[in-house]
């Protein structure tokens, strides 16, 4: 004769009884296994020998309680029944409403986080022990999610568990974290792309190896990757691709995207030599956010002087010497150079002090920060006056003085005559002998000159300026912390050098320039 089942609960809600849960429960209130086992007996025992087809949840529970008492001691009996019995549900408040907490669930999206389906499934079992014995029976998603990741970081450390916490909010993307374990980001082809753009790489070649690193990356347990796995994928591919040469360009415009120090790039020129549109290039290139014109700080400065005090600030640099005229006295067609200079220095020297307090307020914040305008004269503001920073001056300049030209009908076009063209044209002259005079001080402050005909000529001189700069200023210390002392910096350092003799021999591959002077570590 059949032994009727046994049914937990009562209605539609009803499941068979099993004495393994029955045990599981004991067990996790603190009892041997043997008495565990024993104590499931009895209680099995006691459910068929009543003939009871179904029982409560909470009837069980009693019953659970009452048999540990006699069977395996009063302390046992109080957890049991403290605690949430394994034979009962833990409802978890969703926004799909009340849904039974499954370990089975919770154990495949650790698996999507990396762990071993065995680890995945060990992981789980221990977030529901925690939960029954601290006697939940319901808790939100949100609590859910936290004692998970508690109890990650308690088994595995503190990279599992921001990698439980990302896989959880981005299902099936690739997330990259930074070695200190901060939150990770999604991974970005386009990002990867617009780096290896800036290190030189043919665009063609910049989307291949973009897609093999996502490819390569996503085929590993892993679903969060650190910053570091990726640069050396994307080193590795580049050499196989490319050559080393751009390997190591690469891992130098990485940290200058991440400086030990914030950047400071100086963007000079006079007038028409498209440094707003340079700066942008060059800021996009190399990640740096904050790009100031001088122009908008000497409007800041105008709105607060009046032009009876600062006569000199409400012109443009290139007619400032008209306010130095003394009144009464004819003014000239055209400035004598002493006259013109005189003029520009004065409005220079007023808004270097709005300049000054710019680059300290980024440098207290941390941020690197690049500024263009006429004002960023060399000799203005040196390198050595703004410390915890590395600056790297630039002088923008156009040779022909019919390109020049060009640049300024082309600017009266492109803003609609905002900004016309007969006023430059009626200065030009000055505006060109201001060029000259700006050129000389650059040599004599070591300053480098960007004179290629394109932007993406200017734009490639002005990289390879900041990729000189920051490897002849990064301190012993700097180097090995940036690149760990595996000959890394070498290979950059080599690399550096090549582009620099480029930029000196005009019959090479890349454009003509000044060439910045040689640091300490012989870059």
């Amino acid at each position: 004769m059949a032994i009727p089942e046994v049914k937990i609960g009562t209605g539609r809600h009803a499941w068979p009884f099993s004495r393994g849960l029955v045990v599981e429960s004991l067990v996790n209130a603190g009892a041997g296994a043997a008495e565990a086992a024993a104590a499931g007996r009895i209680v099995e025992q006691q459910l068929r020998h009543g003939k009871r087809r179904h029982i409560p949840v909470e009837d069980l529970h009693a019953l659970v309680t009452e048999v540990a008492r006699t069977a395996v001691g009063e302390d046992v009996a109080a957890r049991v029944a403290e605690q949430t019995p394994a034979f009962m549900d833990i409802l978890v408040v969703a926004k799909k409403g009340h849904l039974p907490f499954s370990r089975g669930v919770l154990a495949r999206t650790l698996e999507d986080a990396g762990l071993s389906p065995r680890d995945a499934y060990a992981t789980a079992s221990a977030v529901d022990v925690r939960m029954r014995q601290a006697g939940t029976q319901t808790l939100t998603a949100e609590d859910l999610d936290q004692l998970t990741e508690a109890t990650l970081a308690a088994r595995y450390g503190e990279h599992m568990r921001r990698t439980y916490q990302y896989v959880r909010l981005n299902r099936g993307r690739l997330g990259v974290a930074s070695d200190d374990y901060s939150l990770p980001v999604p991974f970005s082809k386009g990002v990867l792309v617009q780096s290896l753009l800036a290190a030189g790489v043919d665009p063609d070649v910049a989307r291949k190896v973009a897609r093999v690193t996502q490819r390569d990356l996503r085929g590993r347990d892993d679903r969060v990757v650190r910053r570091s796995d990726v640069r050396e994928k994307v080193e590795a591919l580049l050499r196989d691709e490319v050559g080393p040469d751009v390997s190591a360009r690469y891992r130098l415009l990485r940290v200058i995207r991440h400086p030990p120090r914030p950047l400071v790039i100086l963007l000079g020129g006079v007038s028409g030599t498209g440094k707003s549109f340079l700066a942008a290039e060059v800021a996009y290139r190399l990640g740096i956010s904050r790009v100031v014109g001088t122009d908008s700080i000497r409007e800041v400065m105008r709105s607060m002087v009046s032009p009876a005090l600062l006569p000199t600030l409400h012109a443009s640099t290139f007619n400032a010497w008209e306010a130095l005229v003394p009144p009464g006295e004819r003014l000239p067609e055209h400035a004598s150079l002493d006259q013109l200079m005189a003029g520009f220095r004065d409005q220079v020297q007023q808004v270097s002090v709005g300049l000054k307090a710019v680059v300290q307020r980024s440098v207290e914040e941390g941020t690197s920060v690049l500024l263009e305008g006429v004002h960023l004269v060399p000799g203005y503001i040196r390198p050595g006056d703004i410390r915890n920073a590395i600056v790297v001056p630039m002088l923008v300049t156009l040779p022909s003085a019919d390109e020049h030209r060009r640049h300024f009908e082309s600017r009266d076009i492109e803003t609609a005559a905002t900004r016309p063209l007969h006023r430059y044209l009626r200065y030009f002259d000055e505006i060109r002998r201001m060029q000259d005079q700006l050129e000389t001080l650059a040599r004599q402050e070591g300053v480098p000159l960007l004179n290629g005909q394109t932007l993406d000529e200017s734009a490639d001189q002005a990289v390879n300026v900041v990729l000189s700069r920051v490897m002849t200023a990064l301190t012993p210390e700097e180097r090995a912390l940036l690149f760990g002392g595996d000959g890394g910096d070498d290979e950059i350092l080599t690399e550096v050098t090549r582009e620099k003799r480029r930029r000196a021999d005009p019959a090479t591959d890349g454009p003509a320039g000044d060439d910045p002077p040689p640091g300490p570590a012989g870059a």
